[in-house]
């Protein structure tokens, strides 16, 4: 498996990580330096390679100047003018701003996403090369991930976040992928950055159509070590709602994005307890909260708190999204750049929440909006529902016997069973 460039990104790998594990399989999780740490202490054994990239450099000074790629009815990506630009990078030579000054989404050969696969993929097909894998998995936007799958000649499965973002993203694969698989002696149209076969943990209609094989598999929370804090272990008195701005948005040097305290304050206004689970740079600028707020004081796995509460205001995370889907909780989606609003979009469609504008957020309106959340009528109905189509997928463990397939058959074909000569190999 590989991961790259933060945290979060990794999680969704961890319970086919698990799963891949309980059943007897060798499993490594190939990343960055910086990435050991959250590896390891998910239960997943470390290989450290490459060079770390500064996420927050990368991508920090852009995020908010990107827009929002958008889709057609039937979920396809809507072509327009503009510039093609990712966070992180600067605009491609000749291109042109939207109307409103916002860039377009886009992977660009000068953008981050490219910086992180340069700092990891040669480390990665060496690892590779001794290692022997039969299968490598990554999740999306890992490109050194899915040249190396091609440079070693073995499977890729592309592990899905949540809905597939990528429809709304530029990306020329000749431009992009051509340097970094012509290192090996490969051309970009021979790297398949979905992979042989994509795992994919959307229940419809919050899925876009894929543009390849796809497995389901049923999405598992996972984010980050945690621990059950004391006032958890016993019920809420009323009605509890959990404000979060994730994790990605602070350690990108993008904090003040979202003005947390209008937003605390206005939940707070209504008759719920309010959980505030920030990183700590953001929960030290919140000053004086109402009596009816209740500050995290330490690391709050989401799958531990969301179980007891009514609603969720959030940043629009893909990890943060499912996770709620998971548990049945309504959502109320504050976008600030073009992913969130995508899976803002998404969610919309499922009717299990709904998502405002920056321009639209004002505190009354998020009051409001709150409050019809944390009632019985059909945006409750709505989340149940897609909680009970999470939960009827298949689990982790179901998918393992796909995964064993597909790399078997990977290895007859390529005229040997890899998993003996790998073995000999060793002894």
């Amino acid at each position: 498996m590989s991961s790259w460039g933060w945290r979060s990104h990794l999680h969704c790998l961890v319970p086919v990580g698990w799963a891949l594990q309980a059943a007897g399989h060798e499993v490594r999780v190939a990343s960055h330096p910086s990435m050991a740490q959250a590896i390891s202490s998910a239960g997943l054994a470390a290989v450290p390679l490459g060079q770390d990239v500064d996420f927050a450099t990368e991508f920090g000074p852009r995020m908010g100047k990107v827009g929002m790629g958008r889709l057609d009815q039937d979920g396809q990506r809507t072509a327009k003018p503009g510039s093609t630009a990712e966070p992180g990078s600067a605009a491609e030579p000749g291109s042109t701003a939207k109307p409103d000054g916002a860039l377009e989404p886009a992977i660009t050969p000068d953008g981050g996403v490219v910086r992180f696969a340069a700092a990891l993929v040669n480390d990665l097909v060496e690892f590779g090369r001794a290692y022997r894998p039969d299968l490598v998995i990554w999740e999306p936007f890992n490109l050194a991930a899915a040249v190396a799958a091609a440079a070693l000649g073995v499977p890729g499965v592309l592990q899905l976040w949540g809905p597939d973002s990528s429809v709304t993203l530029r990306l020329d694969q000749e431009t992009v992928v051509g340097p970094l698989a012509a290192r090996f002696g490969l051309g970009a149209a021979e790297v398949s950055l979905t992979g042989a076969l994509m795992l994919d943990p959307v229940p419809p209609p919050m899925q876009v159509p894929l543009s390849g094989p796809s497995q389901p598999v049923r999405f598992v929370p996972y984010n980050g070590a945690a621990v059950v804090p004391g006032w958890l272990r016993r019920p809420a008195i009323r009605s509890r709602v959990c404000v979060t701005a994730g994790t990605m948005m602070a350690g990108a040097g993008f904090a003040g994005q979202l003005d947390l305290t209008g937003i605390i304050r206005a939940v707070a206004e209504l008759d719920v307890e309010v959980v505030v689970t920030v990183d700590p740079a953001q929960q030290a600028g919140l000053g004086q909260v109402p009596d009816n707020v209740r500050l995290a004081d330490g690391p709050l796995a989401l799958r531990l708190l969301l179980p007891s509460c009514a609603a969720l205001v959030q940043q629009g995370g893909a990890g943060t999204t499912m996770t709620a889907l998971a548990y049945g909780v309504p959502q109320l989606i504050l976008p600030q750049v073009s992913d969130q609003h995508f899976n803002g979009e998404r969610l919309a469609a499922t009717g299990a929440g709904t998502w405002l504008a920056p321009e639209q957020a004002s505190p009354g309106q998020i009051r409001d909006l709150v409050g019809e959340l944390i009632g019985d009528g059909h945006w409750r109905e709505r989340a149940a529902l897609m909680r009970d189509r999470v939960g009827q997928m298949p689990a982790p463990a179901e998918v393992v016997p796909v995964l064993t397939k597909l790399a078997r058959r990977a290895a007859t074909h390529a005229g040997g069973d890899r998993v003996q000569d790998r073995q000999e190999a060793r002894r």
